[in-house]
Protein backbone atom coordinates (compact mmCIF):
# COMPACT_ATOMS: atom_id res chain seq x y z
CA UNK A 1 0.00 0.00 0.00
CA UNK A 2 1.08 3.65 -0.96
CA UNK A 3 0.69 6.01 1.40
CA UNK A 4 1.28 9.83 2.19
CA UNK A 5 2.32 10.39 5.31
CA UNK A 6 1.35 7.94 6.78
CA UNK A 7 -2.21 8.63 5.02
CA UNK A 8 -3.67 7.16 1.82
CA UNK A 9 -2.55 8.24 -1.68
CA UNK A 10 -4.86 6.79 -3.84
CA UNK A 11 -8.62 5.04 -4.01
CA UNK A 12 -6.38 1.92 -4.50
CA UNK A 13 -5.33 2.88 -0.96
CA UNK A 14 -8.60 3.44 0.08
CA UNK A 15 -9.91 0.39 -1.14
CA UNK A 16 -7.50 -1.24 0.20
CA UNK A 17 -7.90 -0.21 4.18
CA UNK A 18 -11.50 -0.61 3.27
CA UNK A 19 -11.27 -4.03 2.81
CA UNK A 20 -9.10 -4.63 6.02
CA UNK A 21 -11.96 -2.32 7.90
CA UNK A 22 -13.70 -3.91 10.83
CA UNK A 23 -16.97 -3.29 9.09
CA UNK A 24 -20.26 -5.09 7.64
CA UNK A 25 -19.59 -7.37 4.75
CA UNK A 26 -22.84 -5.04 3.25
CA UNK A 27 -21.01 -1.86 4.38
CA UNK A 28 -17.63 -2.66 2.94
CA UNK A 29 -19.58 -4.19 -0.67
CA UNK A 30 -21.43 -0.26 -1.10
CA UNK A 31 -17.90 1.90 -0.34
CA UNK A 32 -15.99 -0.45 -2.55
CA UNK A 33 -18.93 -0.52 -5.17
CA UNK A 34 -19.04 3.47 -4.74
CA UNK A 35 -15.44 4.46 -5.39
CA UNK A 36 -15.14 1.53 -8.11
CA UNK A 37 -18.17 3.25 -9.78
CA UNK A 38 -16.87 6.96 -9.48
CA UNK A 39 -13.58 6.17 -11.22
CA UNK A 40 -15.13 4.58 -14.11
CA UNK A 41 -17.39 7.30 -14.52
CA UNK A 42 -14.28 9.63 -14.00
CA UNK A 43 -12.60 7.51 -16.87
CA UNK A 44 -10.12 6.45 -14.37
CA UNK A 45 -8.58 3.84 -12.33
CA UNK A 46 -8.40 3.72 -8.18
CA UNK A 47 -4.50 3.62 -8.69
CA UNK A 48 -4.42 6.81 -10.22
CA UNK A 49 -7.04 8.53 -8.85
CA UNK A 50 -5.70 10.81 -5.94
CA UNK A 51 -7.14 10.49 -2.40
CA UNK A 52 -6.35 13.85 -1.47
CA UNK A 53 -9.63 15.83 -0.75
CA UNK A 54 -9.03 18.85 -3.26
CA UNK A 55 -7.72 16.91 -5.96
CA UNK A 56 -10.37 14.01 -5.62
CA UNK A 57 -12.91 17.16 -5.67
CA UNK A 58 -11.27 18.51 -8.99
CA UNK A 59 -11.99 15.13 -10.27
CA UNK A 60 -15.35 14.54 -9.24
CA UNK A 61 -16.26 17.72 -10.41
CA UNK A 62 -16.10 16.89 -13.76
CA UNK A 63 -18.20 13.63 -13.89
CA UNK A 64 -21.91 14.56 -15.21
CA UNK A 65 -23.93 11.64 -14.05
CA UNK A 66 -26.41 12.05 -16.67
CA UNK A 67 -24.21 10.84 -19.41
CA UNK A 68 -23.80 7.49 -17.58
CA UNK A 69 -27.74 7.14 -16.59
CA UNK A 70 -26.48 7.84 -13.01
CA UNK A 71 -30.11 10.15 -11.52
CA UNK A 72 -28.49 13.06 -8.79
CA UNK A 73 -29.62 11.39 -5.90
CA UNK A 74 -27.44 8.23 -6.84
CA UNK A 75 -25.12 10.17 -7.37
CA UNK A 76 -25.28 11.92 -4.38
CA UNK A 77 -25.20 8.72 -2.61
CA UNK A 78 -22.33 7.64 -4.39
CA UNK A 79 -20.29 10.68 -2.99
CA UNK A 80 -21.42 10.01 0.24
CA UNK A 81 -20.53 6.85 0.37
CA UNK A 82 -16.99 7.69 -0.57
CA UNK A 83 -16.84 10.53 1.94
CA UNK A 84 -17.13 7.94 4.21
CA UNK A 85 -14.68 5.59 2.60
CA UNK A 86 -11.92 8.57 3.35
CA UNK A 87 -13.00 9.26 6.65
CA UNK A 88 -12.25 5.51 7.22
CA UNK A 89 -9.15 6.05 5.73
CA UNK A 90 -8.21 8.49 7.43
CA UNK A 91 -8.11 11.19 4.36
CA UNK A 92 -10.62 12.98 5.59
CA UNK A 93 -12.37 14.24 8.54
CA UNK A 94 -15.75 14.31 9.89
CA UNK A 95 -16.99 17.14 9.54
CA UNK A 96 -19.19 17.63 13.23
CA UNK A 97 -22.93 18.12 12.11
CA UNK A 98 -24.51 19.76 15.29
CA UNK A 99 -21.20 19.41 17.33
CA UNK A 100 -21.63 23.92 18.10
CA UNK A 101 -25.60 23.09 19.38
CA UNK A 102 -24.14 20.90 22.22
CA UNK A 103 -21.21 23.20 22.73
CA UNK A 104 -21.38 25.51 26.31
CA UNK A 105 -20.36 28.49 24.50
CA UNK A 106 -21.58 27.87 20.61
CA UNK A 107 -24.66 26.56 21.45
CA UNK A 108 -26.56 29.61 22.54
CA UNK A 109 -25.14 31.81 19.63
CA UNK A 110 -26.69 29.09 17.39
CA UNK A 111 -30.11 28.41 19.40
CA UNK A 112 -30.13 32.50 18.37
CA UNK A 113 -29.94 32.40 14.56
CA UNK A 114 -32.30 29.31 14.63
CA UNK A 115 -34.86 31.23 13.24
CA UNK A 116 -32.91 32.64 10.22
CA UNK A 117 -32.49 29.34 7.92
CA UNK A 118 -29.91 31.38 5.88
CA UNK A 119 -27.63 32.04 9.36
CA UNK A 120 -28.16 28.77 10.83
CA UNK A 121 -27.24 26.88 7.31
CA UNK A 122 -24.48 29.41 6.23
CA UNK A 123 -22.53 29.39 9.85
CA UNK A 124 -23.10 26.02 11.02
CA UNK A 125 -19.75 24.55 9.12
CA UNK A 126 -17.86 27.30 10.68
CA UNK A 127 -19.22 27.43 14.59
CA UNK A 128 -18.93 23.41 14.22
CA UNK A 129 -15.54 23.91 13.56
CA UNK A 130 -14.22 25.87 15.76
CA UNK A 131 -15.94 23.96 18.62
CA UNK A 132 -13.98 21.54 17.97
CA UNK A 133 -10.97 23.35 17.38
CA UNK A 134 -11.69 24.70 20.55
CA UNK A 135 -11.66 28.48 19.65
CA UNK A 136 -14.98 30.44 21.25
CA UNK A 137 -16.99 33.07 19.94
CA UNK A 138 -14.64 35.51 21.53
CA UNK A 139 -11.24 34.50 19.88
CA UNK A 140 -12.16 34.30 16.67
CA UNK A 141 -10.55 36.35 13.97
CA UNK A 142 -9.82 36.76 10.52
CA UNK A 143 -7.15 34.00 10.88
CA UNK A 144 -9.51 31.69 12.23
CA UNK A 145 -10.98 32.18 8.79
CA UNK A 146 -8.14 31.36 7.07
CA UNK A 147 -7.17 27.86 8.90
CA UNK A 148 -11.17 27.23 8.40
CA UNK A 149 -10.26 27.66 4.54
CA UNK A 150 -7.57 25.59 4.68
CA UNK A 151 -9.13 22.70 5.91
CA UNK A 152 -12.66 22.53 4.31
CA UNK A 153 -10.32 22.79 1.23
CA UNK A 154 -7.71 19.96 2.42
CA UNK A 155 -9.76 17.90 5.48
CA UNK A 156 -13.82 17.56 3.84
CA UNK A 157 -15.29 16.00 1.16
CA UNK A 158 -17.51 20.33 1.06
CA UNK A 159 -18.68 20.58 -2.68
CA UNK A 160 -17.81 23.52 -2.49
CA UNK A 161 -15.39 24.89 -0.30
CA UNK A 162 -14.55 28.34 -1.69
CA UNK A 163 -18.37 29.52 -1.54
CA UNK A 164 -19.01 28.36 2.04
CA UNK A 165 -15.64 30.65 2.75
CA UNK A 166 -16.93 33.03 1.15
CA UNK A 167 -20.62 33.51 2.69
CA UNK A 168 -18.96 32.95 6.16
CA UNK A 169 -18.00 36.45 6.52
CA UNK A 170 -20.61 37.91 5.62
CA UNK A 171 -23.47 36.01 7.48
CA UNK A 172 -21.09 36.12 10.95
CA UNK A 173 -21.32 39.99 10.34
CA UNK A 174 -24.89 40.38 9.81
CA UNK A 175 -25.64 38.19 13.16
CA UNK A 176 -23.21 40.57 14.82
CA UNK A 177 -25.74 43.08 13.71
CA UNK A 178 -28.89 41.52 14.43
CA UNK A 179 -28.14 39.03 16.83
CA UNK A 180 -28.26 39.59 20.58
CA UNK A 181 -25.41 38.78 22.41
CA UNK A 182 -23.38 37.81 18.79
CA UNK A 183 -19.74 38.67 18.91
CA UNK A 184 -18.59 42.58 17.69
CA UNK A 185 -16.05 41.11 15.88
CA UNK A 186 -15.92 41.93 12.14
CA UNK A 187 -14.83 39.49 10.13
CA UNK A 188 -12.71 40.53 6.72
CA UNK A 189 -14.18 39.44 3.34
CA UNK A 190 -12.17 36.74 1.74
CA UNK A 191 -11.30 36.69 -2.03
CA UNK A 192 -9.60 33.53 -4.01
CA UNK A 193 -8.90 35.61 -7.31
CA UNK A 194 -5.32 35.67 -7.55
CA UNK A 195 -2.45 38.90 -8.37
CA UNK A 196 -4.40 40.65 -11.25
CA UNK A 197 -1.89 39.70 -14.03
CA UNK A 198 -2.88 42.93 -16.46
CA UNK A 199 -3.15 46.28 -15.57
CA UNK A 200 -7.07 47.48 -14.65
CA UNK A 201 -8.27 50.40 -17.24
CA UNK A 202 -8.14 53.06 -14.48
CA UNK A 203 -3.97 52.03 -14.04
CA UNK A 204 -3.12 53.33 -17.54
CA UNK A 205 -2.24 56.59 -18.21
CA UNK A 206 -4.97 59.08 -18.03
CA UNK A 207 -3.69 60.44 -21.98
CA UNK A 208 -3.85 57.15 -23.24
CA UNK A 209 -7.43 56.12 -21.50
CA UNK A 210 -8.47 59.55 -23.49
CA UNK A 211 -6.80 58.92 -26.84
CA UNK A 212 -8.77 55.27 -26.46
CA UNK A 213 -11.84 56.66 -25.69
CA UNK A 214 -11.51 59.27 -28.54
CA UNK A 215 -10.87 56.26 -31.22
CA UNK A 216 -14.14 54.44 -29.41
CA UNK A 217 -16.08 57.09 -29.63
CA UNK A 218 -14.67 57.39 -33.36
CA UNK A 219 -15.79 53.98 -34.05
CA UNK A 220 -19.05 53.62 -32.72
CA UNK A 221 -20.70 56.52 -34.33
CA UNK A 222 -18.39 57.75 -37.41
CA UNK A 223 -18.75 60.65 -39.24
CA UNK A 224 -20.03 59.00 -42.88
CA UNK A 225 -19.31 62.86 -43.89
CA UNK A 226 -15.58 62.87 -43.06
CA UNK A 227 -13.25 63.68 -45.99
CA UNK A 228 -9.87 61.57 -44.98
CA UNK A 229 -9.80 58.58 -46.69
CA UNK A 230 -9.08 56.00 -43.61
CA UNK A 231 -11.90 57.44 -41.82
CA UNK A 232 -14.43 54.31 -40.48
CA UNK A 233 -17.65 54.41 -42.72
CA UNK A 234 -19.41 51.48 -41.15
CA UNK A 235 -20.14 51.74 -36.81
CA UNK A 236 -18.82 49.00 -34.60
CA UNK A 237 -20.93 46.65 -32.92
CA UNK A 238 -21.33 47.03 -28.75
CA UNK A 239 -19.35 43.92 -28.38
CA UNK A 240 -16.71 44.88 -31.27
CA UNK A 241 -16.68 47.82 -29.17
CA UNK A 242 -15.55 46.31 -25.45
CA UNK A 243 -13.48 43.45 -27.36
CA UNK A 244 -11.51 46.41 -28.59
CA UNK A 245 -10.93 48.08 -25.38
CA UNK A 246 -10.17 44.77 -23.91
CA UNK A 247 -7.46 44.85 -26.92
CA UNK A 248 -5.83 47.91 -26.00
CA UNK A 249 -5.70 47.43 -22.30
CA UNK A 250 -3.67 44.19 -22.76
CA UNK A 251 -1.58 45.74 -25.38
CA UNK A 252 -0.85 48.42 -23.02
CA UNK A 253 -0.12 46.45 -19.90
CA UNK A 254 1.64 43.80 -22.20
CA UNK A 255 4.09 46.64 -23.23
CA UNK A 256 4.72 47.30 -19.38
CA UNK A 257 4.87 44.47 -18.47
CA UNK A 258 8.55 44.22 -20.75
CA UNK A 259 9.47 47.17 -19.16
CA UNK A 260 7.68 50.26 -20.30
CA UNK A 261 6.30 53.01 -17.79
CA UNK A 262 2.44 53.21 -17.64
CA UNK A 263 3.48 56.86 -18.68
CA UNK A 264 5.63 56.49 -21.29
CA UNK A 265 2.33 54.17 -22.93
CA UNK A 266 0.46 57.52 -23.96
CA UNK A 267 -1.45 57.27 -26.73
CA UNK A 268 -2.14 54.67 -29.44
CA UNK A 269 0.11 55.59 -31.65
CA UNK A 270 2.65 53.58 -28.29
CA UNK A 271 1.07 50.29 -29.48
CA UNK A 272 1.74 50.40 -33.42
CA UNK A 273 5.15 51.38 -33.75
CA UNK A 274 6.95 48.81 -34.88
CA UNK A 275 8.79 46.90 -32.18
CA UNK A 276 6.38 47.20 -29.94
CA UNK A 277 3.67 45.80 -32.62
CA UNK A 278 5.95 43.10 -32.84
CA UNK A 279 6.73 42.74 -28.86
CA UNK A 280 2.79 42.88 -28.08
CA UNK A 281 1.77 40.08 -31.17
CA UNK A 282 5.09 37.69 -29.83
CA UNK A 283 4.11 37.39 -26.28
CA UNK A 284 0.72 36.55 -27.11
CA UNK A 285 1.73 33.90 -30.16
CA UNK A 286 4.44 33.02 -27.47
CA UNK A 287 1.58 32.33 -24.20
CA UNK A 288 0.10 29.47 -27.12
CA UNK A 289 3.61 27.93 -27.59
CA UNK A 290 3.66 28.98 -31.32
CA UNK A 291 0.09 27.29 -31.78
CA UNK A 292 -2.99 28.95 -33.93
CA UNK A 293 -4.37 31.79 -31.24
CA UNK A 294 -7.70 33.14 -32.09
CA UNK A 295 -7.33 35.70 -29.74
CA UNK A 296 -3.61 37.14 -30.87
CA UNK A 297 -5.42 37.47 -34.67
CA UNK A 298 -8.23 39.67 -33.57
CA UNK A 299 -5.62 41.58 -31.53
CA UNK A 300 -3.63 41.92 -34.07
CA UNK A 301 -6.40 43.59 -36.66
CA UNK A 302 -7.94 45.45 -33.70
CA UNK A 303 -4.29 47.50 -33.71
CA UNK A 304 -4.13 47.43 -37.65
CA UNK A 305 -7.45 49.36 -37.62
CA UNK A 306 -6.28 51.88 -35.02
CA UNK A 307 -3.30 52.41 -36.94
CA UNK A 308 -5.00 52.96 -40.39
CA UNK A 309 -8.19 55.13 -38.74
CA UNK A 310 -6.93 57.03 -35.43
CA UNK A 311 -3.35 58.17 -35.55
CA UNK A 312 -2.66 58.77 -39.04
CA UNK A 313 -0.17 55.80 -40.38
CA UNK A 314 1.12 55.91 -43.58
CA UNK A 315 -0.50 52.81 -46.40
CA UNK A 316 3.08 51.32 -46.33
CA UNK A 317 2.83 51.33 -42.46
CA UNK A 318 -0.53 49.98 -42.14
CA UNK A 319 0.64 46.98 -45.09
CA UNK A 320 3.59 46.96 -43.04
CA UNK A 321 1.75 46.15 -39.55
CA UNK A 322 -0.81 43.74 -41.74
CA UNK A 323 2.72 41.59 -43.52
CA UNK A 324 3.73 41.11 -39.54
CA UNK A 325 0.51 40.21 -38.17
CA UNK A 326 0.31 37.59 -41.13
CA UNK A 327 3.42 36.03 -39.72
CA UNK A 328 1.08 34.67 -37.20
CA UNK A 329 -0.15 30.86 -37.65
CA UNK A 330 -3.80 30.83 -39.42
CA UNK A 331 -6.91 29.94 -36.71
CA UNK A 332 -8.27 26.85 -38.90
CA UNK A 333 -11.15 27.57 -40.71
CA UNK A 334 -13.61 25.09 -38.85
CA UNK A 335 -15.40 24.15 -35.22
CA UNK A 336 -13.05 23.87 -32.58
CA UNK A 337 -12.33 20.71 -30.91
CA UNK A 338 -14.61 21.05 -28.20
CA UNK A 339 -17.72 22.13 -30.13
CA UNK A 340 -16.49 18.64 -32.22
CA UNK A 341 -16.51 16.93 -29.21
CA UNK A 342 -20.08 18.17 -27.93
CA UNK A 343 -21.31 17.22 -31.86
CA UNK A 344 -19.93 13.50 -31.28
CA UNK A 345 -21.68 12.92 -27.60
CA UNK A 346 -24.99 14.23 -29.36
CA UNK A 347 -24.54 11.59 -32.36
CA UNK A 348 -25.99 8.83 -29.50
CA UNK A 349 -29.15 8.40 -29.86
CA UNK A 350 -29.72 8.89 -25.67
CA UNK A 351 -28.13 11.96 -25.73
CA UNK A 352 -30.09 13.81 -28.25
CA UNK A 353 -33.53 12.27 -27.38
CA UNK A 354 -32.56 13.68 -23.74
CA UNK A 355 -31.97 17.69 -25.38
CA UNK A 356 -34.61 17.29 -27.97
CA UNK A 357 -37.26 15.97 -25.05
CA UNK A 358 -35.56 17.95 -21.97
CA UNK A 359 -38.00 21.47 -22.51
CA UNK A 360 -41.18 18.58 -22.68
CA UNK A 361 -39.93 17.01 -19.51
CA UNK A 362 -39.00 20.06 -17.73
CA UNK A 363 -42.56 21.67 -18.37
CA UNK A 364 -44.36 18.42 -16.97
CA UNK A 365 -42.29 18.68 -13.50
CA UNK A 366 -43.33 22.38 -13.43
CA UNK A 367 -46.69 21.93 -14.70
CA UNK A 368 -46.73 19.01 -11.89
CA UNK A 369 -45.97 21.33 -9.12
CA UNK A 370 -47.72 25.02 -10.03
CA UNK A 371 -49.70 24.66 -6.52
CA UNK A 372 -46.11 24.01 -4.38
CA UNK A 373 -44.88 26.86 -2.22
CA UNK A 374 -41.05 26.99 -4.30
CA UNK A 375 -42.25 26.64 -8.10
CA UNK A 376 -39.42 25.35 -9.66
CA UNK A 377 -39.08 28.77 -11.65
CA UNK A 378 -35.87 28.12 -12.94
CA UNK A 379 -36.35 25.05 -14.45
CA UNK A 380 -39.33 26.33 -16.36
CA UNK A 381 -37.40 29.21 -17.63
CA UNK A 382 -34.61 26.77 -18.94
CA UNK A 383 -37.34 25.07 -20.66
CA UNK A 384 -38.50 27.72 -22.69
CA UNK A 385 -35.03 29.15 -23.54
CA UNK A 386 -33.86 25.41 -24.90
CA UNK A 387 -37.14 25.18 -26.41
CA UNK A 388 -36.57 28.44 -28.99
CA UNK A 389 -32.85 27.52 -28.96
CA UNK A 390 -33.99 24.06 -30.53
CA UNK A 391 -36.57 25.99 -32.46
CA UNK A 392 -34.64 29.14 -34.29
CA UNK A 393 -31.33 29.08 -32.77
CA UNK A 394 -30.47 32.75 -31.64
CA UNK A 395 -26.99 34.01 -30.46
CA UNK A 396 -27.19 34.55 -26.45
CA UNK A 397 -27.62 38.44 -26.50
CA UNK A 398 -30.80 38.63 -28.43
CA UNK A 399 -32.49 35.24 -26.07
CA UNK A 400 -31.67 36.80 -23.34
CA UNK A 401 -33.45 39.96 -24.19
CA UNK A 402 -36.42 38.47 -25.97
CA UNK A 403 -39.65 40.77 -25.35
CA UNK A 404 -43.20 39.38 -25.55
CA UNK A 405 -44.34 42.61 -27.37
CA UNK A 406 -41.32 43.76 -29.02
CA UNK A 407 -40.50 40.72 -30.29
CA UNK A 408 -43.40 38.14 -30.64
CA UNK A 409 -46.59 38.21 -33.11
CA UNK A 410 -49.61 36.31 -33.72
CA UNK A 411 -50.92 37.31 -37.17
CA UNK A 412 -53.69 35.16 -36.42
CA UNK A 413 -55.42 35.70 -33.12
CA UNK A 414 -53.61 34.12 -29.81
CA UNK A 415 -54.61 30.71 -29.95
CA UNK A 416 -52.86 31.07 -34.46
CA UNK A 417 -48.93 31.43 -35.62
CA UNK A 418 -46.63 32.46 -33.14
CA UNK A 419 -43.90 34.67 -34.85
CA UNK A 420 -41.11 35.52 -33.40
CA UNK A 421 -39.19 38.98 -35.29
CA UNK A 422 -36.06 40.39 -34.37
CA UNK A 423 -35.34 43.72 -36.24
CA UNK A 424 -32.66 44.12 -37.93
CA UNK A 425 -31.00 46.69 -35.41
CA UNK A 426 -30.51 43.64 -32.86
CA UNK A 427 -28.66 41.41 -34.76
CA UNK A 428 -24.59 40.84 -35.06
CA UNK A 429 -25.19 41.83 -38.91
CA UNK A 430 -27.81 44.84 -38.61
CA UNK A 431 -28.57 44.26 -42.31
CA UNK A 432 -31.72 42.36 -42.09
CA UNK A 433 -34.69 41.36 -39.86
CA UNK A 434 -34.87 38.06 -38.47
CA UNK A 435 -38.31 36.72 -38.78
CA UNK A 436 -39.23 32.52 -37.47
CA UNK A 437 -42.53 31.06 -37.67
CA UNK A 438 -42.48 28.85 -33.89
CA UNK A 439 -43.52 25.54 -34.19
CA UNK A 440 -47.14 24.98 -32.51
CA UNK A 441 -46.27 22.47 -29.93
CA UNK A 442 -43.60 24.87 -29.19
CA UNK A 443 -45.67 27.79 -29.09
CA UNK A 444 -47.81 26.34 -26.85
CA UNK A 445 -45.40 25.50 -24.20
CA UNK A 446 -44.59 28.98 -24.28
CA UNK A 447 -48.28 30.42 -24.39
CA UNK A 448 -48.84 28.67 -21.03
CA UNK A 449 -45.21 29.76 -19.50
CA UNK A 450 -46.21 33.57 -19.94
CA UNK A 451 -49.90 32.75 -18.78
CA UNK A 452 -49.21 30.68 -15.74
CA UNK A 453 -45.38 31.34 -14.52
CA UNK A 454 -44.37 35.08 -15.20
CA UNK A 455 -47.16 36.39 -13.14
CA UNK A 456 -46.05 34.08 -10.42
CA UNK A 457 -42.79 35.54 -10.17
CA UNK A 458 -44.07 39.72 -10.51
CA UNK A 459 -43.07 39.26 -14.49
CA UNK A 460 -45.16 41.27 -17.12
CA UNK A 461 -46.56 38.35 -19.67
CA UNK A 462 -46.33 41.08 -22.06
CA UNK A 463 -42.65 42.12 -21.31
CA UNK A 464 -39.31 40.25 -20.53
CA UNK A 465 -39.84 36.02 -21.43
CA UNK A 466 -36.62 35.61 -18.81
CA UNK A 467 -37.02 37.63 -15.56
CA UNK A 468 -35.33 37.20 -11.78
CA UNK A 469 -37.69 36.12 -9.05
CA UNK A 470 -38.06 39.56 -8.40
CA UNK A 471 -39.49 40.15 -11.82
CA UNK A 472 -36.72 42.55 -13.22
CA UNK A 473 -34.80 41.40 -16.71
CA UNK A 474 -32.37 38.50 -16.08
CA UNK A 475 -28.66 39.01 -17.47
CA UNK A 476 -27.34 36.61 -20.47
CA UNK A 477 -24.41 35.45 -17.87
CA UNK A 478 -27.13 34.59 -15.27
CA UNK A 479 -29.22 32.65 -18.25
CA UNK A 480 -26.31 31.22 -20.38
CA UNK A 481 -25.07 29.21 -16.65
CA UNK A 482 -28.69 28.18 -15.45
CA UNK A 483 -28.50 26.72 -19.19
CA UNK A 484 -25.72 24.62 -19.24
CA UNK A 485 -26.08 23.49 -15.51
CA UNK A 486 -29.79 21.95 -16.63
CA UNK A 487 -28.82 20.37 -19.54
CA UNK A 488 -25.49 18.95 -17.95
CA UNK A 489 -27.46 17.87 -14.96
CA UNK A 490 -30.55 16.29 -17.37
CA UNK A 491 -28.95 15.52 -20.43
CA UNK A 492 -24.97 15.04 -19.24
CA UNK A 493 -22.96 17.09 -21.71
CA UNK A 494 -21.67 20.59 -21.17
CA UNK A 495 -23.52 23.12 -23.95
CA UNK A 496 -23.70 26.53 -24.25
CA UNK A 497 -26.69 28.62 -25.98
CA UNK A 498 -24.44 29.35 -28.31
CA UNK A 499 -23.69 25.59 -29.49
CA UNK A 500 -27.17 25.10 -30.52
CA UNK A 501 -25.93 26.81 -33.39
CA UNK A 502 -23.58 24.39 -33.96
CA UNK A 503 -25.95 21.55 -33.10
CA UNK A 504 -28.82 22.66 -35.01
CA UNK A 505 -26.99 23.22 -38.55
CA UNK A 506 -25.14 19.87 -38.29
CA UNK A 507 -28.85 18.49 -37.41
CA UNK A 508 -30.37 20.10 -41.06
CA UNK A 509 -27.03 19.24 -43.20
CA UNK A 510 -27.24 15.84 -42.13
CA UNK A 511 -30.45 15.25 -43.48
CA UNK A 512 -30.09 17.91 -46.56
CA UNK A 513 -26.44 17.87 -47.39
CA UNK A 514 -26.14 20.08 -50.19
CA UNK A 515 -28.94 22.51 -49.29
CA UNK A 516 -26.57 25.24 -46.97
CA UNK A 517 -28.40 28.14 -48.27
CA UNK A 518 -31.54 26.95 -45.73
CA UNK A 519 -29.02 26.24 -43.33
CA UNK A 520 -27.82 29.72 -43.74
CA UNK A 521 -31.02 31.16 -43.26
CA UNK A 522 -31.89 29.22 -40.78
CA UNK A 523 -28.61 31.01 -38.12
CA UNK A 524 -29.05 34.47 -40.06
CA UNK A 525 -25.51 34.33 -41.01
CA UNK A 526 -24.82 37.02 -43.67
CA UNK A 527 -22.14 35.03 -45.56
CA UNK A 528 -22.26 31.27 -46.75
CA UNK A 529 -18.73 30.99 -45.63
CA UNK A 530 -19.71 30.96 -42.04
CA UNK A 531 -22.42 28.81 -42.15
CA UNK A 532 -19.78 25.85 -43.31
CA UNK A 533 -17.82 26.51 -39.84
CA UNK A 534 -21.43 26.41 -37.82
CA UNK A 535 -21.76 23.28 -40.30
CA UNK A 536 -18.63 21.37 -39.69
CA UNK A 537 -16.57 18.65 -41.61
CA UNK A 538 -18.16 17.07 -44.30
CA UNK A 539 -16.18 13.92 -44.24
CA UNK A 540 -18.91 12.27 -42.31
CA UNK A 541 -21.69 12.79 -44.16
CA UNK A 542 -19.65 12.35 -47.30
CA UNK A 543 -18.63 8.53 -46.19
CA UNK A 544 -22.57 7.74 -44.62
CA UNK A 545 -23.19 8.98 -48.65
CA UNK A 546 -20.70 6.59 -49.71
CA UNK A 547 -21.80 4.21 -47.97
CA UNK A 548 -25.06 4.37 -49.36
CA UNK A 549 -23.64 4.32 -52.54
CA UNK A 550 -21.24 1.27 -51.76
CA UNK A 551 -24.02 -0.68 -50.01
CA UNK A 552 -26.33 -0.39 -53.43
CA UNK A 553 -23.35 -1.60 -55.93
CA UNK A 554 -23.11 -4.69 -53.54
CA UNK A 555 -26.08 -5.43 -53.64
CA UNK A 556 -27.17 -5.10 -57.67
CA UNK A 557 -24.23 -7.15 -57.82
CA UNK A 558 -25.35 -10.06 -55.66
CA UNK A 559 -28.42 -10.15 -57.59
CA UNK A 560 -26.33 -10.02 -60.50
CA UNK A 561 -24.17 -12.94 -59.66
CA UNK A 562 -26.87 -15.01 -58.23
CA UNK A 563 -29.21 -14.82 -61.25
CA UNK A 564 -26.25 -16.83 -63.02
CA UNK A 565 -25.37 -18.90 -59.24
CA UNK A 566 -27.95 -20.16 -58.19
CA UNK A 567 -27.86 -20.71 -54.13
CA UNK A 568 -28.40 -18.98 -51.23
CA UNK A 569 -25.95 -16.14 -49.75
CA UNK A 570 -23.86 -16.96 -47.01
CA UNK A 571 -24.64 -15.55 -43.78
CA UNK A 572 -21.41 -14.70 -41.09
CA UNK A 573 -22.26 -15.64 -38.15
Amino acid sequence: MTTLNGKPNTLADVLAIVAEAGLTASRKRDLISAINRLCEMAGRTPSDMPAEASALRAELRKILPARFGVSAKTFSNQRSLLAAALRQAGALDDMGRGFARRHPSWGPLMQAVGADTQLDDGLAAFANWCARSGISPDEVTDESMKLFAIWLETRTHCLKPRDVVRRTPLLWNRAGATIDGWPKTRLSPVSFRGPRRRLAWDDLSESFRRDAEAYLGKRAAPDIFHEEAAAPRRPLAPNTLRQQREHLRLAASVLVEVGMAVADVASLADLVERERFKTILRHYHGQQNGKPNAFAVALAKTLVQVAKHHVGASAEQVADLKALAAKLPPVPFDLTPKNKALLRQLESDGPRAGLLFLPETLLAKVASEMEAPRLPFVEGQVAIAIDIQLACPLRPQNLSNLHWRRHFLEPDGPKGRLLLHIPAEETKTKRQDLTVEIPEDVARRLRWYRRHMLPRVGGDPNGFLFVTKNGDPKSQETLTQQIIETIARHVGVHMTPHQFRHFVATIYLDANPEDHQTAQAILHHASAKTTLIYAGSASRRASRAYGKILFEQREQLELARRGKKAGPRRAIN
